[in-house]
């Protein structure tokens, strides 16, 4: 399918919708279940290594940052589940080859709203950086220091929650549905961020549901990382089916 610069309407969804694309998540992780265990290990793995390294060096209390601001570039990994998913509709059984090629054929406007979203990563990383200078400011080592065990570890987690909520919010708007629209080459950049945006705001209890759920279940995950192994996988996957809800293929 060719990129075009048609403009896609969303329809209107429900909370129970939501509900219904994380059933259906479920079932899609477990027709994929080895791979997607496979794929989402490696992100756990990693964010494992880089908070042990925080906890290391005594900047444990960023650790919560870092997992929120995972969420804001989390969708640059939509490209491999939704290549395993459709190897499934196809009939077969997805394979490492199909996640490969579901990033290669990605269109170049989806790498440029993966850079937003890590700019806007930085760019909150680096305000909870600032925070943690004047709110903290000494080395707070080992990993129950991940957690806001004190008054002034809390006062720093709300700080940076309150910082942070608009970055995520920005990168809520624009990726949620913008992703797999430039996945499936259904819109250039401008128009899906765009229709991105109107799907939000046109069903928004819906989207305020899947986006809370979204982002505590990624968030408890991260902190017992063997969870982000399932909840990862499922959550795409059901990124996927509300997306295909609320932006179906007229095409057929």
């Amino acid at each position: 399918m060719s990129m075009n610069d048609s403009r896609p309407e969303p329809r209107h969804v429900r909370p129970a919708q939501v509900m219904a694309a994380v059933a259906s998540g479920l079932r899609v992780f477990a027709d994929t279940a080895p791979l997607s265990l496979l794929y989402a290990g490696g992100f756990a793995v990693f964010g494992v290594g880089l908070i042990t390294l925080l906890a290391t060096v005594g900047l444990a209390p960023m650790a919560l940052p870092l997992v929120g601001g995972f969420l804001i570039v989390a969708p640059a990994l939509l490209a491999g589940f939704f290549a395993m998913s459709a190897a499934r509709r196809s009939g077969r059984k997805p394979t490492w080859r199909d996640v490969g090629s579901g990033f290669l054929r990605s269109p170049p406007p989806l790498w440029g709203l993966v850079l937003v979203c890590l700019f806007l990563f930085v760019i909150w990383m680096t305000d909870a950086g600032i925070l943690y200078s004047f709110m903290l400011g000494r080395s707070y080592a080992g990993w129950k220091m991940l957690f806001p065990l004190s008054a002034e570890l809390l006062r720093f987690h709300l700080g940076a929650v309150v910082a942070g909520g608009l970055f995520a919010l920005i990168a809520f708007c624009i990726t949620a549905y913008a992703v797999p629209l430039l996945i499936e080459r259904r819109a250039s950049l401008v128009v899906a961020v765009s229709a991105s945006v109107r799907a939000i705001f046109r069903s928004l209890p819906a989207n305020l549901t899947w986006s809370l759920l979204l982002g505590g279940t990624i968030i408890v995950s991260i902190i017992v990382p063997l969870l982000l192994t399932v909840t990862l996988p499922v959550t795409a996957f059901a990124t996927e089916c509300l997306y295909r809800t609320v932006f179906p293929d007229e095409s057929g």
